[in-house]
């Protein structure tokens, strides 16, 4: 039987190969690498083991990000993750009792969020999966961090504004148009506009990494899916941030 580290090596190492699927790359790795394994089985097993050690993926992720540097200025933000397209939504069955419609900027979806914080470097200093329709700021008391924390209008809220600050934490977003005018500093103003490194870490988690997608059939599976996903984009912006600082 695999070791708990091999399951979450294959799991992690099958989004750094050039395989979209995980099944043509437990195939891959049973004809040309099965010597580096004790023992190595079918495809169905490996599945069964990954979702099974589920909460060990999200463990390893949460060890990881500690590695972050921690520089107290942090960008906040989350994506829709989408389980099926709105016509299929009544035909959808795998997650039919955790998934809701939510509606961001981008229109409506069905599925969940995926809450996001980063830093000025790109690592990912805490992550957060919740429900399509849960509001963004009600998450940012959750992923707290001490510094200033820069996101969007949808963060706005007096009252979790005064709560972070009270810990540590200074929200700063941008005003919506029927609000008065609160004008920024400069230094404020060149780290709102740095905001969107947020959209370049999310897009290549899509796009790189194959984050969402439609596939899964089972909660732990989806789960395991994508905290393995987080795992190598942490690695991966970690390892790229020392060789640019050596």
């Amino acid at each position: 039987m695999l070791e708990l580290s091999e399951v979450i090596f294959l799991a992690v190492w099958s989004y750094l190969s050039d395989f979209k699927k995980f099944k043509q790359f437990i195939v891959f790795t049973q004809l040309y690498h099965r010597k580096a394994f004790k023992y190595l089985p079918c495809y169905t097993r490996i599945n069964a083991l990954v979702n099974q050690y589920a909460d060990a993926i999200i463990a390893f992720f949460e060890a990881i990000w500690g590695k972050a540097k921690n520089n107290h200025i942090h960008f906040m933000g989350s994506m829709p993750l989408r389980v099926c397209k709105n016509m299929r939504i009544s035909r959808h069955r795998t997650f039919k009792e955790k998934a809701i419609r939510g509606k961001p900027s981008t229109g409506w979806f069905y599925g969940f969020k995926l809450h996001l914080m980063v830093n000025r470097a790109c690592e990912i200093v805490s992550a957060l999966v919740t429900t399509g329709k849960r509001a963004d700021i009600q998450v940012a008391y959750l992923l707290l961090n001490m510094g200033k924390l820069f996101a969007d209008r949808g963060y706005i809220s007096k009252f979790y504004q005064q709560f972070l600050q009270k810990h540590g934490c200074e929200l700063i977003t941008r005003t919506r148009s029927n609000m008065a005018v609160s004008p920024l500093n400069k230094d404020d103003e060149h780290y709102m506009c740095q905001r969107n490194l947020l959209e370049t870490v999310n897009g290549q988690l899509k796009e790189s990494f194959g984050l969402e997608n439609s596939r899964h059939r089972s909660w732990r599976g989806y789960i395991a899916h994508i905290y393995a996903t987080l795992i190598v984009y942490q690695c991966t912006a970690i390892s790229l941030t020392f060789r640019i600082c050596k």
